[in-house]
């Protein structure tokens, strides 16, 4: 079977060109994939408007209907950094519909696994407010979805984008069912994402939080991810990985000060492919989020989608990062505390 992706045209049409977040991103990865021989590899699954009831697993009415409002007359800023114009709600909507379906074709081993190339991101999005570029907390609804609607017991959120998942949390801080786990700079934008963010009540242990400093690098994310955070998810046993794909924790990114190389984000994501294999059946989809330098976005992308067809190559011409890795041996014996991990 397959590898699926998702990409429609109303995804370029929400833009703007001096903004960071605009239509170029996912100019330069189609492009990529086409100049690769990648895209004629891959599963197309289209794209569709969600439904309102499934916007309403994660967001207001009130909220949905003011997006909706505000780009029928023409868009407008909803904060300081996130922008609309007269095609945004549909793009949002046409990403949160695509990536239920290509989420559901990967459930009903329709399709081996997936990426869903869609614009605007949403992990930032909270049930009432738009954050950070996002409008809807698309993977969260897609969470949220495979509980509810295609019967899972259990379902795991990874977010490895360099900023933390504020939306996708405060949307899952209180649901035992769905594992969040975001790996991010800390502290940095949004401002959230400490230690001791574990969940609430009954979901308490169901968010683990990686809070990294600066330059943290290849060596580290290894070290934090086989130590803490896949045996977290080995406990959960998950029947389904969602990962949050922000490209902008490389060295290179404009927008932060991680220090991921192309080669430690393809250990990471080809880790992450390996252990849905072992603990749910090989069901994984990447949800595109941040990434803002073109030439590391669009290969980052492409070594995903690589590793998701099973293939052994990779592509890094952007090279090693020039600066020095901290030691995460002091956050790794602090997480395994709060998370109670061996």
């Amino acid at each position: 079977m397959p590898t699926g992706y998702v990409y429609e045209e109303i995804f370029t049409q929400h833009d703007m060109p001096d903004h960071p977040e605009n239509a170029t991103r996912l100019a330069a990865i189609m492009q990529y994939l086409t100049d690769h021989d990648i895209l004629s590899k891959l599963a197309h699954v289209p794209g569709r408007l969600a439904k309102n009831g499934e916007l309403q697993r994660c967001h207001h009415p009130l909220y949905i209907e003011m997006v909706e409002d505000t780009c029928r007359f023409g868009g407008g800023m909803l904060d300081a950094d996130t922008y609309t114009n007269a095609y945004s709600f549909e793009a949002a909507s046409y990403a949160v519909g695509g990536v239920i379906n290509l989420m559901e074709a990967v459930v009903k081993g329709q399709l081996d696994n997936g990426f869903a190339l869609v614009r605007p991101p949403g992990h930032h999005a909270v049930p009432s407010q738009a954050m950070g570029f996002c409008l809807f907390d698309t993977i969260a609804i897609a969470a949220r979805t495979a509980r509810q609607k295609l019967g899972l017991q259990r379902v795991a959120v990874v977010d490895f984008d360099v900023h933390h998942g504020n939306g996708t949390q405060a949307i899952l801080n209180e649901d035992p069912h769905i594992y969040f786990v975001s790996s991010h700079q800390y502290p940095f934008y949004p401002g959230t994402g400490g230690l001791n963010e574990i969940g609430v009540g009954p979901a308490k242990g169901t968010i683990l939080n990686v809070p990294l400093a600066v330059y943290t690098g290849d060596a580290g994310f290894k070290q934090l991810y086989n130590e803490v955070v896949f045996p977290a998810l080995r406990r959960f046993q998950p029947e389904l990985l969602l990962i949050s794909a922000g490209y902008d924790a490389h060295w290179e990114d404009p927008l932060a000060h991680i220090g991921l190389t192309l080669t430690g984000y393809d250990w990471l994501c080809r880790a992450l492919i390996d252990l849905a294999g072992e603990i749910c059946q090989g069901r994984i989809v990447f949800v595109l989020e941040g990434g803002y330098n073109l030439r590391v976005l669009a290969p980052g992308v492409g070594n995903t989608f690589r590793a998701l067809l099973g293939m052994n190559d990779l592509e890094d011409l952007v090279g090693e990062s020039p600066y020095k890795e901290p030691d995460v041996t002091h956050l790794i014996a602090q997480l395994k505390r709060i998370h109670q991990l061996p």
